[in-house]
């Protein structure tokens, strides 16, 4: 029996690798979400070389079965698909990006925190919060640009930088976000205010306390 169950399930997958190349619109999409439900690793680079040439509709659903494959291989199709104009696109490499979270894909996160587009910022700042770093070296790195980040001209990437430094528990910028607890946002000022508390040293803790004893 299981191996029936198998045998059918690989079907699906060639039947629908096949219709990737379909002109039917409604086909390719139900073949793009059989390949990304069932997690196919090799359909992952004939889905990413399709992505400049389609519809924002199936770009949208190639970059969601791309997230559930999860492949490295994707890592740099996926960072281009943060930059497209459709809100949902870029939410859902986002997700790919961080369920991929390769040094590959935390490399490429840190370069998208200069990005022009301030979305794509954003994006970098929190996809980098939840992956973390890989390694010491790579943990530099990621301090580094987002104590950089603390300083955008958007209040929702440095609220983003903020909660991500403490995620990664950047114990040596301590200083920066106590300063960041003056932000003009709101927002920005919680989001350093909890980053301070996650970091818990005793500058840290010493922060927290002036600034909720000055609320």
């Amino acid at each position: 029996m299981l191996g029936e169950i198998q045998m059918t399930t690989n079907e699906q997958i060639e039947r629908a690798l096949a219709e990737l190349e379909s002109g039917d619109v409604e086909r390719r999409a139900e073949a793009i979400a059989v390949l990304g439900d069932a997690g196919h690793h090799p359909a992952a680079l004939p889905l990413s070389r399709m992505l400049p040439d389609v519809d924002p509709g199936t770009r949208y659903l190639i970059v969601k079965a791309l997230g559930q494959i999860a492949h490295s291989a994707t890592v740099e199709p996926l960072l281009a698909a943060m930059r497209y104009d459709d809100i949902w696109t870029r939410a859902a490499a986002t997700s790919a990006l961080i369920n991929i979270g390769t040094p590959q894909a935390v490399a490429g996160l840190i370069d998208a925190l200069r990005d022009a587009n301030k979305a794509v910022r954003r994006a970098a700042a929190k996809a980098i919060g939840k992956i973390g770093a890989t390694d010491d070296e790579q943990k530099r790195d990621v301090v580094r640009g987002l104590s950089a980040a603390l300083l955008d001209v958007d209040e929702g990437v440095r609220r983003f930088a903020a909660e991500a430094l403490g995620r990664v528990n950047a114990t040596g910028k301590v200083d920066e976000l106590t300063e960041t607890l003056r932000d003009a946002s709101a927002e920005v000022r919680i989001a350093a205010f909890r980053a301070l508390a996650q970091i818990d040293t005793p500058e840290a803790r010493s922060a927290v306390r002036r600034w909720a004893k000055d609320q």
